[in-house]
């Protein structure tokens, strides 16, 4: 546990099996109330660390009245659920966060249908071993928690001690905020600005649109805002949100670059542009076959959403033959 600023604590949250490490959790003192940002994945080790945490501060579990959500990935939303039923904390997200009406992505016909578009997408049927297996041990897993409160861009959250603007950031999840301090110059960054790590944008199976775009416009809205001290969710805590930010759209607009280049020779399918693109580049660059199985179906994701907002931006256009989806630079 950190207290970052008078009031403002940060609380590590362990995540299993991710090289991230663990989920930056805040909590916000306001008189005798807890606000807290974020909750961490759902395990029991995940729920022991946030103890020892808060205990290191002198406070239970119980005492926290509000979670407020800034998008729903397993890392942020998880333990929101436990820490309510544990609290009787209100639980506040987007409302485009809220858990969908769908089978949970362990469901068989929910993974056969993601199989099917991502082979459509030019992912090869053969595989290795095991490789159609969910990643990671398998365990059950609560369904997230459904917000007592939904939020909007615009809208303030406060008490005595802050006041947080909530800042709609599509891009990386379509209801991913970030809470913007103005009076102590403070951004809550969540996963929309990382201080070494970009982000995954990525196009999901049934997901559509162009979050690519969403997240360059995400990015202008907060890149000139009086900030001091950003606090992101994962790594550390940074003050260059500008400098940061204009290095994330030089990342993209590389990314494009290299997108294009594979589209040279003619049209590719998002799994062979993929292998066109060394990944990873604040590591020193990896080759998408040496990147973990999963991890390349993660490039593959992101891979569309360059795709995506090439073809929206008139670049490139998009056509299925026989039942695989292509894309060809547009004539010049």
């Amino acid at each position: 546990m950190t207290e970052i600023l008078p009031g403002v604590y940060q609380l590590k949250i362990p995540i299993p099996n991710n090289p991230l490490g663990h989920t930056n959790v805040f909590l916000l003192r306001a008189g005798e109330e807890y606000l807290m940002i974020d909750a961490g994945f759902n395990s029991p080790d995940a729920l022991a660390a946030m103890q020892a945490q808060l205990a290191e501060i002198g406070i239970d579990v119980k005492r926290i009245n509000r979670i407020i959500i800034t998008h729903g990935h397993g890392d942020h939303i998880g333990l929101a659920g436990k820490v309510r039923e544990m609290s009787g904390a209100k639980v506040a997200l987007h409302r485009l966060e809220k858990p969908p009406a769908r089978p949970n992505a362990r469901d068989r016909q929910w993974f056969n249908h993601n199989e099917d578009w991502l082979h459509a997408n030019g992912i090869p049927h053969e595989e290795p071993s095991g490789s159609n297996q969910p990643r990671g041990p398998r365990r059950r897993f609560d369904p997230p928690a459904a917000p007592d409160i939904t939020l909007e861009d615009d809208d303030h959250i406060g008490s005595d001690g802050f006041s947080l603007k909530v800042i709609w950031t599509p891009g990386h999840s379509p209801g991913h905020i970030c809470l913007y301090d103005a009076e102590r110059r403070v951004l809550f960054s969540a996963d929309h600005v990382l201080p070494t790590t970009t982000p995954n944008i990525g196009l999901r199976p049934g997901a559509g649109g162009n979050p690519l775009g969403d997240y360059l416009n995400s990015l202008k809205k907060v890149r000139d805002l009086d900030v001091t001290t950003v606090l992101p969710a994962h790594e550390h805590v940074f003050t260059d949100l500008r400098g940061r930010v204009d290095q994330i759209v030089d990342h993209h607009r590389h990314r494009n670059d290299e997108v294009l280049a594979a589209l040279k020779a003619g049209p590719e399918t998002a799994y062979h542009v993929s292998e066109h693109i060394m990944w990873m580049p604040e590591t020193g660059g990896v080759k998408f076959h040496d990147l973990a199985h999963w991890d390349q179906r993660m490039a593959v994701s992101e891979a569309l959403a360059h795709l995506e907002a090439l073809k929206a931006n008139g670049l490139i256009r998009r056509f299925v033959q026989k039942g695989i989806v292509y894309y060809e630079l547009t004539a010049s």
